[in-house]
């Protein structure tokens, strides 16, 4: 299967122009049919948790700007397409991710809430409470988000429960760029698994990217530029997993 991860900036609360310019960046990419689109941790409105109430979607209901977006793109590319943003639950919040396909009428198939909200979020965010898992061309793939790197037990139990891929979608800061870069590597290797993910950009440098895609050995099979607003691509393979899981038997 083929990936696509968009790696943008996200201006702080200019929904309509970050949709835009993300699917725009997504068209220009020309990505084949039924692959799967990445896109950044909140990237309709930046990464600015502390203005949920004004800028949360109800993602359930499907009608607010990003769902909008996303499963547009999921039926004009026809891919999986994975996003999300600010989900509103009555009086409190979530961060989710969802999963739109191209192949239904509502196009959500799945969606999964944050489930180690980070520091900005704890006031007024609720965790999620479950692992996440879909398939897609025969690849079962479990989400995450952002701070959940730092958990390994999370990407074990999904592991557990068959997850041969993982996805990050990030607001990741430059200043731990260090500790992004090694925890994807070690969620990989330790799971025998793909890591696929995605960061943000900004003016600043307060967010530099470097999304990428690491394989089931550790080794990193795409990464974008630091810095640069970009798409990057790789192809990942059940097969690949299966075969090095059977060449090092770790469980």
């Amino acid at each position: 299967m083929q990936v696509y991860l968009v790696q943008m900036e996200s201006l702080p609360g200019e929904k309509k122009k970050n949709l835009e310019k993300a699917r725009q960046m997504v068209l220009d990419a020309s990505p084949a049919p039924e692959s799967l689109i990445l896109f950044p941790e909140m990237f309709a409105t930046g990464y600015i948790p502390e203005r949920a109430k004004e800028l949360a979607e109800d993602f359930e209901k499907g009608d607010d700007p990003t769902a909008q977006m996303l499963k547009q793109l999921a039926q004009e590319t026809g891919c999986f397409v994975l996003g999300g943003g600010m989900h509103r639950i009555g009086s409190s919040f979530t961060n989710r991710t969802c999963l739109y396909s191209p192949a239904k009428s509502t196009n959500e198939q799945t969606y999964y809430d944050k489930v180690h909200p980070f520091f900005p979020e704890q006031k007024e965010f609720s965790a999620g409470k479950k692992i996440t898992l879909f398939k897609t061309q025969d690849i079962t793939v479990a989400t995450s988000i952002c701070f959940d790197l730092r958990f390994p037990e999370l990407y074990r139990d999904a592991r557990t429960q068959g997850a041969q891929a993982f996805t990050v979608q990030a607001s990741w800061p430059a200043v731990r760029n260090e500790h992004w870069e090694t925890l994807q590597r070690a969620r990989a290797i330790e799971n025998q698994a793909y890591v696929m993910a995605a960061n943000n950009v900004s003016a600043d440098g307060t967010y530099i990217g470097n999304s990428q895609v690491i394989a089931p050995d550790g080794e990193c099979i795409a990464k974008a530029e630091a810095g640069k607003e970009q798409v990057i691509s790789a192809e990942i393979s059940a097969i690949t997993v299966k075969k090095y899981r059977e060449k090092f038997p770790l469980f």
